[in-house]
């Protein structure tokens, strides 16, 4: 027994220690974009309308194909006995006839006014509108993915900011007191120290929780429970931007998936009308088929060519007068058309808008994020001064707390600026359609 003590807590250990490493697993900023690809339910219902729509494409691919068709029948008539005649034979009968049939035909449609034609065009066209639209949804929920993930990020540094921040405030709170019990500060100041020193722990206490928004935010939208210790990675790597508006705007004009939605909703609008117009042409079929009639199974099974008939048709049909559904379809059609069209300008134009304004947030940004740096960097050295002019008394305690919400505002600030770039880069490549 005493032997098989160290197997069992060997493997208990081993057990624990890949539960630890699955639980120490962290997920990264692409992690995210992946799990939330798989699992978003817009993302999914997308690409099922794509399968859709691809299942339409081959619906009007098989209006080009010959249709097909066999059967088979059974007749009885019960008549008088007597002497029948079938096929130039002569049979005898007891009142019961009995008729046995195999049949095989096969139709195409030769001309229908380009209605089949235009109508697979159609929709491949509608195929392409729905992947576009589908692309759409992808890069909109990894921008939204990325703004959460950005948001998450900030939350925790705004903890560490005001981890660091209640470390100066207790500090100077007990330094306050000091001074006050040695008679070189008023009750005021430590007061004042006091005060600040709880608005600097409320401050933690809300990004403590904004770390857990986040957190649950961005679990609920890569499918992961909002309620499991699932963790995601720190890591922050700051972008640059490089590219012009001109060269950006015309990426998006080629490549912006929302754009090419339009665009191909506008030929499908094209190839709806044109499909209408067939129906003021004439229609064209052929049909062919071949039977085989006997009055017992077993000879209709043997084929023979006495039992055998052929049928051939050819028919033209022209609709003179359909109750005006034809006119109906025309006026819905060039109304669809119109509408398509508008669409795919305003489409344009968003597009351009979308990426104007995006990169004029870039430039904003950009100057934000260096202007923030500048003053992290001085307000970091103007408390240091402050603060050895506060141990020399030649500072109030105005000046010391001043000085220390400066430092806090600046690091917050400079922190928002890094995301702010980051995200606006983000937008800027959603509004190209960037992939």
């Amino acid at each position: 027994m005493l032997s098989r003590i160290p197997k069992f807590l060997l493997v208990l250990i081993t057990v624990l220690l890949a539960a630890s490493t699955v639980s120490a697993e962290v997920l990264t900023l692409d992690d995210c974009i992946r799990l939330a690809l798989k699992n978003y339910p817009d993302v999914i219902r997308a690409q099922n309308q794509v399968k859709v729509a691809k299942g339409t494409v081959w619906q009007a691919f098989g209006s080009f194909l010959p249709s097909l068709s066999v059967g088979a029948s059974r007749n009885e008539n019960r008549s008088e006995p007597g002497d029948y005649v079938i096929n130039n034979q002569t049979y005898h009968s007891d009142g019961v006839l009995k008729q046995y049939s195999i049949s095989g035909s096969s139709g195409i449609t030769l001309f229908d006014g380009g209605q089949n034609i235009f109508n697979y065009l159609g929709s491949k066209a509608d195929k392409s509108y729905y992947e576009f639209l589908a692309e759409q949804s992808r890069q909109s929920l990894i921008l939204t993915v990325k703004t959460t993930y950005y948001a998450y990020l900030a939350a925790l540094r705004a903890k560490t900011n005001g981890d660091e921040a209640v470390k100066r405030g207790e500090e100077q709170y007990k330094l306050a007191n000091s001074k006050f019990e040695v008679g070189s500060a008023s009750k005021s100041d430590v007061l004042k120290a006091q005060v600040q020193y709880g608005n600097d722990k409320l401050s933690l206490l809300d990004a403590e929780n904004s770390i857990q928004t986040t957190r649950a935010n961005l679990a609920y939208l890569i499918g992961v429970d909002v309620n499991s210790n699932v963790e995601f990675s720190p890591d922050f790597k700051q972008r640059e931007f490089t590219d012009t508006e001109e060269s950006s705007l015309k990426y998006a004009l080629e490549n912006q998936p929302a754009l090419l939605a339009s665009k191909s909703n506008l030929k499908a609008a094209k190839y709806d009308l044109r499909s209408t117009r067939g129906q003021y042409l004439p229609s064209i079929t052929f049909s062919v088929g071949r039977s085989y009639t006997a009055n017992t199974w077993s000879r209709v099974n043997d084929l023979k060519k006495e039992d055998a008939q052929w049928s051939l048709r050819t028919s033209i049909n022209f609709s003179i007068f359909n109750n005006f559904q034809r006119e109906a379809s025309m006026a819905r059609s060039k109304a669809n058309l119109n509408n398509a069209k508008a669409d795919y300008f305003y489409a344009q134009n968003n597009v351009a808008f979308q990426v104007k304004k995006a990169y004029l947030e870039i430039t904003r940004s950009r100057q934000a994020l260096q202007l923030a740096q500048d003053n992290e960097s001085a307000a970091t050295e103007d408390l240091a001064l402050v603060q050895e002019k506060y141990n020399l008394g030649a500072a109030t305690i105005l000046d010391m707390l001043d000085a220390q919400v400066n430092l806090i505002t600046a690091q917050n600030n400079k922190t928002q600026a890094e995301f702010d770039y980051n995200l606006a880069i983000a937008n800027l490549e959603n509004a190209m359609g960037v992939k």
